[in-house]
């Protein structure tokens, strides 16, 4: 498994996020300057105490969100979105009134990611009557917005929300910013670590950094138009 995109790809793809999105990464930088990185290593430690301690099992929740990720080039599941996706066959199993939203776009490969996880999903005999998905959105953000805009379910309960141990926190940091309820529920049993790992967890951190950051700054300007990219 490759540990992370390329630098190129990765500056190419938050380009999507608007000139406002990229002033506030270069604000998040310069707070990491100036707290010596204190603050980045303060959400290094958020991001690995979820990723350690979060459940996998028995857990509440009408529905059950599988968050998407990137397919292999031949439209293939990954690895890390099969565990995922088998988490949230499991849930369905303990309780088959669940339902299951799958959220994920074209990122990668052929088809998009919701679609290649309902094939998966079928595949574990989990009912197609109990699938739906949602397959125009392109990173978390988007995913758990777009989730919220069409299923009013998602907005008005808790849900169970399924993803990879190493990307719990941010994934619930931003759902709790769009005044969603999620409930975390980890793909893996445990963590596992690994150089993968650490640089998965790094990672995260940065990116949740970015987002702290970037909100506390929108809202103390009044800066609508980011805080409606966020929130």
């Amino acid at each position: 498994m490759k540990p992370g995109p390329t630098p190129g790809r990765w500056f190419a793809r938050q380009r999507g996020m608007g000139w406002d999105g990229l002033a506030m990464l270069a604000l998040s930088n310069l707070v990491l300057l100036a707290t010596m990185g204190s603050s980045g290593l303060w959400m290094l430690y958020r991001v690995w105490r979820i990723a350690r301690d979060t459940p996998f099992a028995d857990l509440e929740g009408d529905w059950v969100v599988a968050l998407g990720a990137r397919l292999l080039d031949g439209g293939q599941v990954a690895p890390g979105y099969a565990r995922r996706l088998q988490r949230a066959a499991a849930l369905h199993r303990a309780d088959p009134r669940r339902r299951i939203l799958l959220v994920g776009g074209h990122t990668g490969g052929s088809g998009s990611e919701a679609e290649r996880g309902r094939e998966f999903l079928g595949g574990l005999d989990v009912p197609e009557s109990d699938l739906l998905i949602e397959d125009q959105s392109l990173n978390t953000l988007d995913n758990l917005r777009r989730a919220r805009q069409l299923f009013p379910e998602i907005r008005e309960r808790p849900f169970v929300l399924v993803t990879s141990r190493y990307h719990l926190a941010r994934s619930e940091v931003l759902a709790r910013g769009l005044t969603l309820r999620p409930v975390l529920c980890a793909a893996e049993e445990r963590l596992q670590y690994s150089l993968s790992l650490f640089w998965r967890l790094g990672l995260e951190a940065y990116y949740l950094h970015w987002y702290a950051v970037g909100k506390a700054w929108s809202r103390w300007t009044g800066n609508r138009h980011s805080l409606a990219r966020i929130t």
